[in-house]
């Protein structure tokens, strides 16, 4: 996905030229800018692999990997991270660059660390994907003392699509998205164990919270200077041809144009009407969010509106917003050790 963005950021770029638009050009300017890292595919490390582990069985990409470090005898056990990639519910998977990135740095300061699959749109439509990577954190938490990690303070973490997975997974509640069962729940159920999801830390990358606002002229966009041409073409890398009829990815995957929609609807995605029904500032989980000020693809007003929205709901003591000047949509900046030793930091608080 990152090297159709950026592919489709180059053509961005010669829209402008026809026009001085100095917001939109800065932002591509800094996306055709940005420096990369080197992704050390053979990192050398002391621990456990688990890869391809099945976490239910309705689906083959029901799968995760699995990270452990190796802990003396008289250590504490490693802290449940997990991880959940992006890609606009249509791409990408476990080990695409960015929760690599997350896995190969948080690993080697002694998280246990989970990468989840999960189904995409084309292979089923919402809340399938929700529902897996709930039922994915349910099997790692019932799994803590086989696997080996403390999974009482499990932390996630998500990025674009994934951000907004992980942001209505920890918004949830104990009934909610719980459609999957989970490969072991019969047995738990039966020893009268009972697993919800719960998590202590959420850190958003990014995330599309805000599902039917990026597409269409005015909005977010028209309010931060992009021109919606220049949105469009940036993301060209999406197929429009794979996505059946529909107007965007978003209405895809939800297999219904949102527009269209009634309020109950619109309500059964939105992470905003979880965080109203289920937290307050007794039961919540501390919240960092992480957004570029030049991403073109999921406008930072987004995560804007949400933390502010958390801010209102259950206080700032707990909540957190970085807005990181020149980064564009899964900056490889922002996964920099400087730039996740704040991340850490964050997690280290709760």
């Amino acid at each position: 996905m990152a090297a159709g963005i950026l592919a489709g950021t180059v053509a961005a770029a010669a829209v402008l030229t026809a026009g001085v638009n100095y917001k939109a050009s800065y932002a591509v300017f800094r996306n055709l800018t940005a420096r990369r890292l080197k992704l050390d595919e053979n990192a050398f490390w002391d621990g456990t692999v688990r890869e391809r582990v099945p976490y239910a069985n309705d689906s083959e990409s029901q799968y995760l990997d699995l990270y452990i470090p190796e802990t003396g005898s008289d250590q504490e056990k490693p802290r449940l991270f997990v991880m959940v990639h992006g890609g606009g519910f249509i791409a990408n998977d476990s080990q695409s660059r960015q929760p690599v990135f997350m896995y190969q740095y948080f690993r080697d300061r002694g998280y246990a660390c989970a990468s989840v699959n999960y189904r995409l749109a084309q292979e089923a439509p919402f809340p399938a994907g929700l529902e897996d990577v709930k039922a994915a954190v349910r099997f790692l938490q019932s799994r803590a003392e086989e696997y080996g990690y403390d999974a009482s303070r499990t932390v996630i973490w998500g990025e674009s699509a994934g951000g907004y997975l992980a942001v209505t997974e920890a918004f949830s509640n104990e009934k909610e998205f719980m459609g999957v069962r989970y490969l072991g729940q019969d047995e738990d159920e039966a020893a009268g164990k009972f697993y919800a999801g719960e998590v202590a830390v959420l850190i958003d990358y990014y995330g599309a919270v805000d599902l039917g606002t990026i597409w269409g002229e005015g909005g977010d966009w028209k309010e931060l200077g992009i021109p919606q041409a220049v949105v469009d073409i940036a993301n060209g890398w999406i197929d429009k041809s794979a996505l059946e009829g529909y107007s965007s990815v978003e209405a895809y995957w939800l297999r219904k144009e949102i527009d269209e929609m009634s309020e109950e609807e619109r309500n059964a995605f939105d992470p905003h009407w979880y965080l109203d029904e289920n937290l307050s500032p007794e039961s919540r989980p501390a919240v960092l969010i992480v957004h570029g000020d030049c991403d073109i693809t999921v406008p930072y007003l987004q995560s804007k509106r949400l933390y502010d929205h958390l801010v209102r709901k259950i206080g700032e003591e707990r909540t957190e917003f970085l807005l990181v000047p020149g980064m564009g949509h899964a900056a490889d900046m922002l996964y920099s050790d400087e730039m996740l030793a704040k991340v850490d930091a964050f997690i280290q608080r709760y």
